[in-house]
This record gives structure tokens, C-alpha cells and sequence, in this order.
């Protein structure tokens, strides 16, 4: 049951996670380096034997039916549904990880056991970080995932669009929450060191161009931020805030100002430095975490198959110049390019009204 497996674990001082994401399933165990045998037992056995029964079903449909309740009326994660929504309308990275309250409520042990042995199928990576002795290691794996004839997932690469206004309307809440999402490149693109420090310089840390002027000199907003979703073969881009409805005006003149500095003038070197240095610090201070470096060596393997080391990426980092940023600007940083998802208290005509005068 349940409360055996966090029993068993919390029993050797450790602690277990499991969560979905857009495209992956990750099961996270933390634990004494002297109990690796032990938690590859219970992870072989959740992965390999689970019975999927009807009643524990019913149960864990509940609990997902209020992760969606929850998910849907906070709406600093719905606006974020609605962004894929709009820019994937026709591909299941436009859904939900959770799905909808009818799609759970369809589905029965039959189809979980079915979907569940077809994953078993897929390729499973088994990433691991902290004290261990790699021999030990390789010889547990081998001999609880072995027998697994694992192949490539195949995926069909989804269509974007581009320029889409979706609004879910809440006068319940005083605040707008506002994203502006637009296509990106894929994980694996050589020019996702040039989008990170793009990202950064614009609006990724406190001193980028939007935290700068839309809250620190304006005082319009008290979250804003710029972010990229890099997938196996998509990627987003964009930035979000929040304000009060009485803002928008006066964050759509500010906007339409730094964009229109930023086609002019593209970014400063200083900036571009700043940011390569923010980047590099970052990935620096992630290595104190042993979960930091099991996530990257899991997903590096999923995504490149193979991992690169923190110089190569600093290195990468530093040989980049503002001219090869700037290039991108044309591209990725055209407003009126973005697809906008809104939730509070406005109406799509507002929006529309509002933001389109920040097209250059």
C-alpha cells in the first residue's frame, strides 16, 4: 500500500517524489548511501509489479480531480494552461499534465494498465548522484531493468500558432494575471545557450530590462518574470506579470517602450555579460545540490543522450556575443508575434485594445 511504501522509506531516514511533466514521468528518491540495495528493491517493485486496483483508482482520481479544482483557480498556473492551449491547440502539449475533470473521470484500470505497459515500453534513464560506488550501481540496475526491452518514444511534432488572445475572465480576483508566450527552439538546439542568456538579459533576473522598468522604476507590477520551456522538439518563450487592471495601460506604453529600445538598439554588451555571468553562477551554486545534479543528469540523458560537463556549458556560455543575442531579436522578441493568455477581471476586446499598441 501506500503507507507501506512511505513507511519502508521514512524508515531508512529517506524521502520519496513522484511527479509528470509535459513529456516525462520522474520518480525522485533521496536516501543514505547504505540503503541503495534496499531503494532499488522498492522502485523496481513500483515500476515492475503494481497491480493498479480498481479501488486505489477511484481513490487517486479523487485526489487528481482536486489538483485540478486547485490548478483552475489559481490562476497564476491556469494562465499558464491557457498559454499552451493557445499556442498547441491541436497537439497534447496543449492539454493539461493533469487533464480535465472528464478525461480522469473515463478512465478505468483497464486503460491505466494498458497505458501503463505500453511506458514500460519507452526509454527509461536511471540518473543518480551523491556517495555511491558506480560498480555497485550499474550491477543493480542491470539487474532490476535488464530484461526491459525499452525503445525510442515516438512523437509526433506539434504545429504552433501564432498570435492568439485567450482570456478566462475571474471578476472574483483583483489582479490580471498576464503571459506572453511565443515558439521556441527544442532542447537540443544548439542555440539554447544563446536563448538562456537571452532570457536572462531580458527579463530572467532582477536587473533585466522588464524587472527593471516595470517594477523597480514604475512600481506597475510586483511579479514579473521572462521564461523558456525547452522540450524534445518545441520550445516556448515568453514573460508573465501580474498587476491590477488599472496598470495594463501603463505596462503596455512600457512594454512598447523597452521593445522598441531593444529592435533599435538590441542589447548592450554590459547586459549580455551580466547575464553570462548570472547564468554561470547559477549553474555553480546548483552543483551543492545532489538533486540538482541527478535532475540535470536525467535529463541531459533523456534529451542529448549524453551529459555535458559544467565547463563545456561555461565555456559555451562565455563564447557567445551580443552580436549572436541580438540576431535573435527579430524572431523572438516581436510583440506583436506573441500569443497573450489573460486571467482576471478584463475581457479579450480589452486586451486586444490594451496590448495591441505595443506592435513595432
Amino acid at each position: 500500500s501506500s503507507l507501506d511504501i512511505v513507511k519502508f522509506i521514512e524508515g531508512l531516514g529517506g524521502s520519496f517524489d513522484a511527479y509528470t511533466t509535459k513529456e516525462n514521468l520522474i520518480i525522485v528518491t533521496k536516501f543514505l548511501s547504505e540503503h541503495i540495495a534496499d531503494v532499488f528493491n522498492l522502485i523496481s517493485e513500483l515500476l515492475l509489479e503494481s497491480e493498479i486496483a480498481e479501488k486505489e483508482l477511484i481513490k487517486e482520481k479523487s485526489v487528481i480531480l482536486e489538483e485540478i479544482k486547485s490548478n483552475n483557480e489559481d490562476p497564476s498556473d491556469y494562465v499558464f494552461d491557457l498559454l499552451f492551449k493557445g499556442l498547441f491547440p491541436d497537439h497534447p502539449m496543449g492539454l493539461p499534465i493533469a487533464g480535465s475533470e472528464e478525461t480522469v473521470k473515463r478512465i478505468d484500470s483497464k486503460k491505466t494498465k494498458e497505458f501503463y505497459r505500453a511506458l514500460l515500453k519507452k526509454e527509461i534513464v536511471i540518473a543518480i548522484s551523491g556517495n555511491f560506488k558506480y560498480p555497485e550501481f550499474v550491477e543493480l540496475a542491470k539487474s532490476k531493468f535488464s530484461h526491459l526491452n525499452c525503445g525510442e518514444t515516438n512523437r509526433t511534432k506539434p504545429q504552433t500558432n501564432m498570435r492568439r488572445i485567450i482570456i478566462q475572465r475571474k471578476n472574483e480576483i483583483s489582479q490580471v494575471h498576464c503571459v506572453f508566450g511565443i515558439p521556441g527552439v527544442e532542447y537540443s538546439s544548439p542555440l539554447r545557450y544563446c536563448f538562456s542568456i537571452l532570457n536572462a538579459a531580458f527579463g530572467g533576473g532582477m536587473s533585466s530590462r522588464l524587472f527593471q522598468a516595470l517594477r523597480e522604476k514604475e512600481g506597475l507590477v510586483y511579479n514579473v518574470q521572462s521564461f523558456i520551456d525547452l522540450y524534445s522538439d518545441c520550445g516556448v518563450s515568453g514573460f508573465y506579470f501580474t498587476c491590477d487592471k488599472k496598470n495594463l495601460p501603463a505596462v503596455a506604453k512600457q512594454l512598447k517602450r523597452i521593445f522598441s529600445d531593444i529592435h533599435k538598439n538590441g542589447f548592450r554588451r554590459d547586459e549580455i555579460e551580466l547575464a553570462k555571468t548570472y547564468l554561470s553562477g547559477n549553474l555553480l551554486l546548483s552543483l551543492e545540490s545532489s538533486t540538482n545534479r541527478m535532475l540535470r543528469f536525467g535529463r541531459e540523458m533523456i534529451q542529448l543522450k549524453k551529459i555535458n560537463s559544467i565547463d563545456s556549458i561555461i565555456n559555451h556560455l562565455k563564447s557567445i556575443n551580443e552580436k549572436k543575442i541580438n540576431e535573435l531579436i527579430k524572431d523572438y522578441l516581436t510583440p506583436q508575434n506573441y500569443t497573450i493568455a489573460a486571467v482576471g477581471p478584463v475581457d479579450k476586446e480589452e486586451i486586444e485594445e490594451i496590448f495591441g499598441s505595443i506592435n513595432i
